[in-house]
């Protein structure tokens, strides 16, 4: 196997080891990225197919462990031919955009 042929299937395998982070997504014609508010989004993609609440165990003044939300997860659904994406909301901002399999 020649030097080339080794880099590009040493990089290959590289980015295949690299966890599947999509950083932007489309909806139409504009793209949402990392940042963005809530409101944006919704504007241009509609409403997402489910909305989680990500929730945390933390131990308040009194000693006592109690549930805090921390944030949401947002899922859309673009279709058979489109990856799903997974978005991350915390206080109004897109602070994570991740692909999901394919849709249906």
């Amino acid at each position: 196997m020649s030097k080339k042929m080794k880099k590009v299937a040493g990089l290959a395998l590289l980015l295949l080891s690299i966890p599947a982070s999509a950083d932007a997504m489309r909806c139409k014609n504009a793209l949402i990225t990392e940042g963005d508010s809530t409101a944006e989004m919704l504007l241009k993609c509609g409403e997402p197919m489910l909305r989680e609440e990500i929730t945390r165990n933390e131990e308040n003044q009194y000693g006592n462990v109690v549930e805090v939300k921390y944030g949401e997860r947002w899922t859309y659904n673009f279709g058979k031919n489109e990856f799903m994406r997974f978005v991350t909301v915390r206080n109004g901002k897109v602070i994570d955009i991740e692909n999901g399999p394919r849709g249906e």
